[in-house]
């Protein structure tokens, strides 16, 4: 390979001019760019000053009072100007500006009536001595009170002006200096020998800067530069595999990490939030992740902090979060780096409220069930054991203990049924045949087979039916079993001589049809509860009727099969209301 030292001895001199060209416009505009936004920020905090110090602690007709009485602003310490505007534009302090008369229309004082703060570059303005000049100006909306104002800060252009100018002639002296080296250097050295592949090269850099992979460096010497653009090259390849295997992975821990149900909070070892997805926002409405110190997390999942930071890799803590209406269980643990000490702590947060309160309701049916069939097991057992021991012989006795006996396994047997029953539902094995059946009909129907219990304590059964038919899609013996069940209750919890009522009304998608007792009603507090499983409002006397505690849960279970509802309004001592909504069939409602 030829040497490129003699090269670049030659080029060393203008590769250095044409740097410090390219440099210098680069910092022609980086310094404007930063003058500019070093005035901006200076009239934005001077305009803030002004709001803090005058507008919001004084009255409007105290403004130009203050101003004088602010050091800073009475002496002119600064070179920008401000004003405080009413809201039509008009100066309110200082007096200056007010005994002048002076009105302001930049773009800056136009949107800032518009209700937005606004920094402008080129305002043309008027000063005080009726000078016409270029003004960096900011205007912002403030509101005291009820009132709204304008604080308006400008600062004159000459000085950004000349400084730029000066710079700028600097720079292009110094450019075509180095222009003229460069030219003089490129003469003798030749474009094609290092420029050409220079800039190739330079421009590959920046197409794979900003995520370009696409293009390859053609390799035309065998020089340290021709030795580069093929390493170049093969570099080039090995990083965009390299990236798109990390952008693959980096993509698929995100989805993870955003998409999973489980919140997922993750600390520095400093025990600074670094990280938190957006289950956590769900699972923990109630707490201000941002402000909380990693202490008070750890603490509100029920962990020791102590314990917690000596915890070492590999080992996890769990722990259960309970509130009035969810629980949430936690694991907390660390990861490390590549020198294996601690960099973090990660608590994963799972909602296990369903599970929880489904265990909760089967330990609940459990011990349910066990106290249903243990009572008339008891008296079973009770009546069995005094027979054998005599009563036996007393026929009169005997039957009443018999009597005793198969009524309480009637009882079982009722209890067993309804069981069965709420097993079929819950494991979805209870098909529905449906069809378009005749509400008021299948109502007449119940009426009819609940005449008789009725009948025995005096009372009456009021049916007032629509003057219209009314058929909905339904299995007309599951519909049937609800409206007597129903029906049932209302007669065995009604006294004697008392009337229950049946009226019906219809909606544009639904029937309500409402069965009105004159029962002893039901307290508010119970009302929610009474579809729940084996839930008695009077424990004693449900029993003393035959109740199960079942019948209303397996009527709100056929009912929400049937897309319906079933719901109920009482007070006490007035009776109660059961409503009962079925989706209309619209075919046979028109």
């Amino acid at each position: 390979m030829r040497s490129l030292k003699t090269k670049l001895i030659l080029i060393y001199s203008a590769v250095v001019l044409v740097v410090m060209s390219v440099s210098g416009t680069f910092m022609l505009y980086s310094v404007r760019n930063m003058e500019i936004e070093q005035t901006h920020n200076a009239l934005r905090s001077h305009a803030e000053m002004i709001n803090d110090q005058i507008v919001q602690l004084y009255d409007k007709d105290d403004f130009s009072a203050a101003w004088d009485s602010i050091v800073w602003l009475s002496t002119g310490q600064s070179e920008i100007e401000g004003v405080i505007l009413g809201d039509m534009g008009l100066p309110l302090a200082p007096h200056e500006f007010v005994a002048s008369s002076m009105r302001f229309n930049d773009r800056s004082l136009v949107n800032a009536l518009t209700g937005n703060e606004f920094f402008n570059v080129g305002s043309v303005g008027i000063n005080l001595q009726g000078e016409e000049l270029q003004w960096f100006t900011f205007a912002m909306p403030v509101t005291s009170g009820n009132e709204d104002f304008i604080v308006y800060t400008r600062l004159n252009m000459r000085f950004i002006n000349e400084s730029i100018s000066r710079l700028t002639l600097t720079l292009v002296t110094t450019v075509l200096v180095a222009l003229v080296v460069t030219l003089v250097f490129w003469f003798f050295v030749g474009s094609t020998t290092i420029t050409n592949p220079i800039v190739a090269l330079t421009q590959h850099t920046k197409a794979i800067a900003s995520g370009d992979f696409s293009h390859e460096i053609t390799v035309s010497s065998d020089d340290e530069i021709g030795q580069l653009a093929h390493d170049f090259n093969n570099m080039s390849k090995e990083l965009k595999a390299t990236l798109s295997r990390m952008a693959s992975e980096s993509n698929k821990i995100e989805a993870l990490f955003k998409n999973t149900s489980h919140g997922v909070l993750v600390y520095d070892v400093t025990g600074q939030l670094i990280h938190a997805n957006n289950a956590c926002g769900e699972l923990l409405n109630g707490m201000d992740l941002n402000n909380a110190s990693v202490k008070e997390t750890f603490r509100f999942f029920g962990f020791e902090p102590e314990d917690v930071f000596q915890l070492s890799a590999g080992e996890v803590r769990e722990s259960v979060h309970e509130d009035e209406d969810s629980f949430l269980y936690a694991t907390v643990t660390t990861y490390t780096g590549e020198t294996g000490k601690t960099d973090g702590f990660v608590i994963v947060i799972q909602d296990i409220t369903r599970q929880q309160k489904l265990d909760n309701m089967r330990k609940e049916f459990v011990a349910n069930v066990s106290h249903e069939l243990r009572t008339p097991l008891t008296n079973v057992k009770t009546y069995a054991e005094t027979l054998l021991d005599g009563a036996l012989d007393d026929r009169e006795t005997a039957m009443r203990f018999l009597k005793v006996i198969d009524d309480e396994a009637d009882r079982m047997s009722f209890l067993v049924s309804d069981l069965l029953e709420l097993s079929r539902i819950d494991s979805k094995q209870l098909v529905l045949e449906t069809e378009a059946i005749d509400l008021v009909a299948l109502l007449r129907l119940a009426i009819r087979q609940a005449q008789i219990p009725a009948e025995q304590k005096s009372q009456k059964i009021e049916f007032v039916p629509p003057k219209n038919v009314c058929f909905i899609e339904a299995n007309a013996s599951r519909i049937n079993q609800v409206i007597t069940n129903i029906l049932s209750n209302s007669i065995k919890y009604s006294p004697e001589n008392t009337t229950i009522r049946i009226t019906m009304e219809a909606t544009e998608k639904y029937f309500r049809v409402f069965i009105k007792d004159q029962g002893m009603g039901i307290p508010q507090e119970s009302l929610t509860r009474i579809f729940e499983r084996f839930y008695r409002v009077d424990k004693a006397r449900s029993r003393s009727l035959g109740g199960t505690g079942l019948g209303l849960a397996i009527v709100k279970e056929i009912m929400e099969e049937h897309g319906g509802k079933v719901s109920a309004t009482s007070k006490l001592g007035q009776g109660t209301t059961m409503v009962l909504r079925f989706r209309r069939l619209d075919e046979y409602a028109r």
